[in-house]
C-alpha cells in the first residue's frame, strides 16, 4: 500500500506546485482574510483550553504520561529542533523558524546527518533527553514506530492543516492509522551537465539524452578525459554512497526480485549485487570523477571551485541542491539529466523519496513542535522552498516565482523513486552502507560484502 501511495504522491506533487503559480485557490482573498480575522480574534480562553485538549489527546495517543516543560533562564520554553540537511534553502527555513518562534521558544538546534539520526533520537530516549522535532523519511517511520518512539500527529492534524496538502501526502507517514510524519519535499539523485565542458570535448548537445544508461554515461565521461582537462564528472563525497545504493537497487530486472533484496532475503555475495559494485569500481579505476586518479568523491566547497572552472562534465547532487549548485557556481549553459539507469528493469527504480517531520515521545514541548511544524509546512515556507528550487508537498501561494520547465526537470523521476531499500533491514548495516560505501569495496573487495553479508544476516534473524 506505502508503495502505492507515494508513487501517488509524488506524481502528483508537481502539479500541486505549478497550482500555485497561476492557478485559482478553492477560497476567495476575501474569505481567506476573514478566515486569518476570525482566526486572531480568539479568545486567549479558547486557546489555552485547545492546547490543553491536545496535549492530553497527544499524551494519550503516544502512550505515555505527559512531560514537565523545560524553561530557559529567560523564562522561555525551550524548543529543541533537529531538522536541517545543510543548504543554503534548508538553512534560510532553519532561521525563518528561529525569526518566527525565537520570542516564544528557547530554540536549540542539534546538527542533522542522514546517516546517524535515528541512533541520536534513540539514544536521546533512552537518557530522556529533550529533542522536540526531526526531520526523517515518512515511508521510513518503522523503526521508530514499532519501538514505541514516536508522537501521534492525529490529534493536531486540523482540517485546515490537512487541506493544505496533496491528497496522499499524508498516508506516507501514516501507520496503523495513525499519523507519525508529515512529508514537506521531495528528493532524488540528477546530474547537472555543464555544456561548456561537453561542447569543448566535442560532444554534441543532441547526445546528451534526459535520461542515459550507465554505459551512454561512463563512455560521455570517457570523451571528456580524453578531448580536454576537465573530469567526466564530479559528486560531493556526502552522497558518494548513492553511487552503490543505487546500483544495488537498479541491478534486479524486476521488481519482485528487487523486493527480495530490499526485504533482506538474498545474500550480498549474490552476482548481482557483485557486478553493482564492480560497476561503481570501474569508474574509480578508470579515474573518470574528479579530481581523477585515486579519487572518487571531493567536499562540496571543492566539488563548486571546480565546477566555477568548468573541470567537470557530468555533476551529481540531489534535486533540492541543483538550484544551489547552478547559482553558487555560476553556471550559465547547463543541462539537468536524470540519474543514469545501471540496469535493464523496465521501471528503472530510482533512490529517493520525500522528506518530512515527526516528533519523538522524548519531546517535552509536544506544543511548541506542532507550532513549528504547521509553521515549516505553511504557505509562506513551500513557497519560499519551490522559487529555492525544491519540490514541496503541501501548497505554494499564486504568482510564486517558479520556473515551471526547471521544476519539471527536478520532477520527473518522482514515479520511479522506490519505497524501500536494503539498508531499512538494519541499522549497522545502513550506517556501513551510508558510510563505508563505496571505499570499503574499492579497496578492500569482497571482504567488505562479507561484513555486509553478516550484518544481513543479524539484522534477519533479530
Amino acid at each position: 500500500m506505502k508503495k502505492k501511495l507515494l508513487a501517488v504522491v509524488l506524481a502528483g506533487t508537481l502539479a500541486l506546485t505549478m497550482a500555485g503559480c497561476g492557478g485559482g485557490s478553492d477560497k476567495g482573498a476575501g474569505d481567506k482574510a476573514a478566515g486569518d480575522k476570525a482566526a486572531e480574534t480568539k479568545s486567549a480562553e479558547t486557546k489555552t483550553a485547545e492546547s490543553e485538549t491536545k496535549a492530553s489527546q497527544g499524551a494519550e495517543a503516544a502512550g505515555t504520561e505527559e512531560k514537565k516543560d523545560t524553561t530557559s533562564a529567560e523564562g522561555k520554553q525551550d524548543l529543541v529542533i533537529m531538522i536541517t540537511n545543510p543548504g543554503d534553502v534548508n538553512n534560510a527555513v532553519e532561521q525563518k523558524l528561529i525569526d518566527k518562534l525565537g520570542d516564544k521558544y528557547n530554540i536549540i538546534t542539534k546538527t542533522w546527518d542522514s546517516a546517524s539520526v535515528e541512533q541520536t533520537v534513540k539514544t536521546a530516549s533512552a537518557a530522556n533527553e529533550q529533542i522536540d522535532l526531526v526531520q526523517y523519511w515518512p515511508n521510513q517511520m518503522n523503526s521508530f514506530t514499532e519501538v514505541g518512539l514516536a508522537t501521534d500527529l492525529t490529534p493536531y492534524m486540523d482540517d485546515k492543516w490537512r487541506s493544505s496538502f496533496n491528497e496522499g501526502t499524508l498516508e506516507i507517514g501514516t501507520y496503523d492509522d495513525k499519523l507519525y510524519n508529515v512529508a514537506y519535499k521531495t528528493v532524488y539523485p540528477a546530474m547537472i551537465v555543464d555544456l561548456e565542458v561537453t561542447r569543448a570535448a566535442g560532444i554534441e548537445d543532441s547526445e546528451i539524452k534526459d535520461q542515459m544508461t550507465w554505459e551512454e554515461f561512463c563512455d560521455l565521461c570517457r570523451r571528456i578525459e580524453e578531448k580536454s582537462d576537465a573530469s567526466g564528472a564530479g559528486i560531493p563525497d556526502t552522497y558518494a554512497c548513492w553511487l552503490t545504493r543505487n546500483a544495488v537497487m537498479q541491478v534486479w530486472d524486476t521488481n519482485e526480485e528487487l523486493d527480495k533484496w530490499n526485504d533482506g532475503e538474498v545474500s550480498f555475495k549474490d552476482d548481482h549485487i557483485k557486478n553493482a559494485f564492480e560497476m561503481v569500481k570501474s569508474v574509480f579505476d578508470e579515474g573518470l570523477f574528479y579530481p581523477g586518479e585515486g579519487a572518487l568523491a571531493v567536499t562540496q566547497d571543492q566539488l563548486y571551485g571546480a565546477i566555477s572552472s568548468h573541470k567537470v562534465g557530468f555533476i551529481f547532487e540531489p534535486t533540492t541542491s541543483v538550484k544551489t549548485t547552478i547559482d553558487n557556481s555560476g553556471l550559465k549553459d547547463y543541462k539537468i539529466c536524470d540519474y543514469p539507469a545501471m540496469g535493464k528493469n523496465p521501471t528503472n527504480p530510482v533512490l529517493g523519496g520525500c522528506d518530512g517531520y515527526f516528533i519523538p515521545t522524548s519531546s517535552k514541548n509536544v506544543e511548541g513542535a506542532v507550532e513549528a511544524m504547521k509553521y515549516l509546512t505553511s504557505e509562506e515556507i513551500m513557497t519560499f522552498r519551490a522559487e529555492g528550487g525544491q519540490v514541496p508537498c503541501a501548497r505554494i501561494a499564486e504568482g510564486a516565482n517558479v520556473d515551471e520547465a526547471f521544476m519539471e526537470s527536478i520532477s520527473r523521476c518522482s514515479e520511479q523513486i522506490y519505497p524501500t531499500e536494503i539498508i531499512n533491514v538494519g541499522a549497522e548495516l545502513s550506517d556501513y552502507m551510508q558510510n563505508q560505501m563505496p571505499a570499503n569495496y574499492i579497496y578492500n573487495g569482497e571482504a567488505s560484502l562479507d561484513e555486509l553479508e553478516e550484518l544481513r544476516v543479524g539484522a534477519v534473524n533479530k
